[in-house]
């Protein structure tokens, strides 16, 4: 072979290597400030540490701007809580219309409905009947959570003395100061804003009864049955039966099958790496990664928990 036969076939090699693109895939999370983005990033590398052949873009976000990107198109895979991904399939408010191009990738860690009171007369959700309530400014989740959770135990913002929208800091310092009788939240357990309140205030967590569930349940499936353990909490009376939700991964439905599977597959062989990137994922089992959301499991990770179980 002459010397330009081999110059000519080195730059026909180059050009192969050049041309074996890693798939790329744009990630939407949360903001920096929250865990939603540093569980994308923790996702990130272990996908990108296991595979050379997938590029992970993160991007900031928010739980219904993440369904609505999917949706039009501007993102591949997202984090999402599940009733609001539930909401988005049905075309439920806060959506104008259905949302069909999501699919669920893997549940991650569960948001807990947590109802504080200082207001140690009060026992059930109907009590905050005359009384006054903190919640998030309108249009958040927890304060859309607020009102469904009331609603199910037959009560409305009308029925309240009073309801502050406020910031979470702005929510503790009124509860510290009795200027609320008791507050709303959606979080992991234990509760950071809930620990401050009580250490200096005697509180009470109400309990979302069989009847309140029954009724959140047949609105949105995506609610899951959830005790609060006696020991979250100092002084607690005992457990208390509460609901919760998911925090979950999904993609586009017509995301690459492979890819996906090969994402899912990340995310359970290094979950305890992410779980100490993410303090949330360190309660979660391999087994609760492929429970059922109540939406459509994408194809490459259905695949994934499919195969499995074969083991």
């Amino acid at each position: 072979m002459n010397v330009k036969s081999m110059v000519f076939g080195a730059v026909v090699v180059m050009a192969g290597v050049s041309t074996a693109q890693a798939e790329e895939l744009t990630f939407v999370t949360g903001s920096p400030g929250g865990s939603w983005y540093p569980a994308g990033g923790a996702i990130k590398s272990a996908v990108e540490d296991l595979n050379d052949d997938i590029q992970i873009n993160v991007r900031p976000g928010g739980g219904l701007a993440n369904i609505k990107a999917i949706g039009l198109g501007r993102a591949d895979l997202g984090m999402s809580n599940t009733i609001s991904a539930v909401d988005a399939i049905k075309g439920n408010p806060p959506f104008d219309e259905p949302v069909s191009d999501i699919c669920n990738v893997a549940f991650l860690y569960p948001q807990v409905i947590q109802a504080a009171v200082v207001n140690m007369e009060m026992e059930s959700f109907e009590d905050f009947r005359g009384r006054r309530l903190a919640v998030t400014p309108r249009g958040n989740t927890a304060e859309q959570l607020a009102r469904q959770t009331l609603n199910a135990a037959g009560v409305t913002y009308e029925d309240l003395d009073q309801v502050a929208f406020s910031s979470m800091s702005d929510q503790v310092n009124m509860m510290k100061d009795g200027q609320v009788d008791g507050f709303f939240q959606a979080t992991g357990i234990p509760a950071g804003v809930i620990m401050d309140v009580g250490a200096s205030r005697d509180l009470r967590l109400l309990p979302v009864t069989d009847e309140m569930f029954a009724t959140m349940k047949e609105a949105n499936s995506g609610y899951q049955r959830f005790v609060i353990p006696a020991d979250a909490y100092p002084d607690m009376e005992g457990p208390v039966p509460s609901v919760s939700f998911g925090t979950h991964v999904i993609a586009s439905c017509n995301a690459d099958e492979e890819a996906i599977y090969k994402v899912t597959e990340a995310i359970h062989d290094r979950l305890d790496d992410l779980g100490v990137a993410v303090a949330a994922l360190k309660g979660t089992t391999q087994d609760q990664l492929g429970q059922d959301v109540g939406i459509e499991q994408h194809p490459g990770s259905a695949r994934f928990f499919s195969e499995l179980e074969e083991q």
